[in-house]
């Protein structure tokens, strides 16, 4: 696999998969199982072809990324395509439709087969829309392979659809819809040692992921190569937080696990939510809970 973060020409003619791919849900594994597919059977380099940052992150339009660019990296990376093509997106904010069609895609890309998703749009102000790639398509020849829409529980899968799942702390049905666990990553931190006197030692994570559900759930931690179950709460720590702007905080409990792990890199697998975050009159109280937590991990 060729990763690059500026354009080159390709080494032959190609298929191309084009998309931000935030979250990589059910519908962009479609769109890249099409990609390798057509590939294979026409003899071309199969491209994915994403951008850093997202397009509203960059024109300042509110949204809550469901992945960090380095988790959208190393997530297509693992899919191993021919050219994985992840391009500072100011380079081709401001280029016209058949621009990036003729001059990056066909051009640079030498790209005859392209594979998009239901809502794709591409060029300056998203004038390039389905109808717009059919006639360019006519000019210059490629062929045009749209993607079916998936559906989970009656909802059109899609990134917009899993924030709101997400936020809401909806962790099953966001997972039903990704095909995967959430995941934050990040970097274990020293905490206030709250959890270590009342009997259940956390580890502390700063991330840069942005979607942060609050409550309690089960988690799969992920440090080096292991997986550990685990319980994380994310919130505010209202027992023992008397003020209202608090940072949030990530806690997480593995149990048994003792060593000692500040700076290291860890990810963190959302699994199901187990309860709401809730003020307990004591401490005491709040260690039955965390028990009763752990319990229902099963492990």
């Amino acid at each position: 696999m060729k990763f690059r973060t500026r354009l080159e020409k390709t080494s032959g003619a190609s298929a191309v998969a084009i998309g931000n791919f935030d979250g990589f849900h059910a519908g962009h594994k479609k769109i890249v199982e099409a990609l390798f597919k057509t590939a294979r059977h026409e003899g071309l380099r199969s491209v994915i072809f994403t951008f850093h940052p997202h397009p509203r992150i960059f024109f300042k339009q509110p949204i809550q990324v469901i992945s960090t660019d380095s988790q959208r990296r190393e997530i297509l990376r693992r899919l191993q395509p021919d050219y994985l093509f992840f391009i500072d997106f100011a380079s081709v904010a401001d280029c016209p439709a058949a621009s990036f069609i003729n001059d990056i895609l066909i051009e640079k890309l030498q790209m005859k087969s392209l594979i998009i998703g239901h809502d794709f749009h591409c060029g300056r102000n998203r004038e390039g829309d389905p109808a717009f790639l059919r006639r360019q398509a006519a000019i210059t020849p490629f062929k045009i392979i749209r993607t079916p829409v998936i559906r989970s529980g009656g909802l059109r899968i899609a990134s917009s659809e899993i924030r709101k799942k997400l936020a809401a702390g909806a962790i099953s049905e966001a997972n039903r819809m990704l095909g995967h666990p959430y995941a934050i990553e990040g970097l274990v931190e020293k905490g206030a040692g709250r959890g270590t006197k009342i009997g259940f030692p956390t580890i502390n994570v700063s991330t840069a992921n942005q979607i942060l559900p609050a409550g309690v759930f089960h988690t799969q931690t992920v440090i080096g190569k292991q997986r550990l179950p685990s319980v994380t709460n994310i919130g505010f720590a209202p027992t023992f937080s008397f003020a209202q702007s608090v940072p949030i905080k990530i806690e997480t409990h593995i149990p048994g696990f003792k060593r000692m792990i500040y700076g290291k890199k860890v990810t963190i697998l959302f699994i199901s939510k187990i309860r709401s975050e809730i003020k307990f009159d004591s401490s005491r109280s709040l260690a039955k809970q965390i028990s009763m937590d752990i319990t229902s991990l099963k492990i």
